[in-house]
């Protein structure tokens, strides 16, 4: 009877630590929308017309979290052409937007959409009076 009681008293606190490591970490809520990861730019048309004929390289995008899971902001580079700029990024989920801050407090808005395989991310922006439409690969 001993025994059985001295297994009661101390169930309870096995259970209790039993549960906190079954617990998952919550996921970033930007993860529905599929842009994490690393892009290299495919392609670009520039006024409706495609801007060249070379392919595209070399250019980079990579959207990352930040530490908080719970919003729509995260951390986001651009790399291509010689030039790295990097900041943070936060995603209107109704709009289908990005506003892109840089380290300068430079502000950069764009419209997205990311295939279903979540493979191909398509961004639209105007810039200088000229509209915008580049095709991204994901590569990680």
């Amino acid at each position: 009877m001993k025994k059985y009681f001295k297994l009661m008293l101390f169930l309870p606190f096995l259970m209790a630590f039993q549960c906190e490591e079954n617990d998952p970490a919550p996921l970033d809520r930007l993860e529905e929308t599929g842009l994490f990861g690393r892009w290299e730019i495919q392609d670009e048309v520039l006024n409706g017309v495609i801007s060249d004929m070379l392919p595209r390289c070399c250019e980079f995008l990579e959207f990352e979290p930040d530490d908080n899971v719970s919003d729509y902001f995260g951390l986001l580079t651009y790399k291509g052409n010689g030039l790295v700029n990097s900041g943070t990024f936060e995603v209107d989920i109704i709009n289908q937007t990005v506003v892109f801050i840089d380290d300068d407090n430079d502000e950069f808005t764009f419209e997205f959409e990311v295939d279903q395989g979540q493979k191909q991310l398509t961004i639209d922006y105007t810039e200088g009076g000229a509209n915008y439409t580049q095709t991204w690969i994901k590569i990680y």
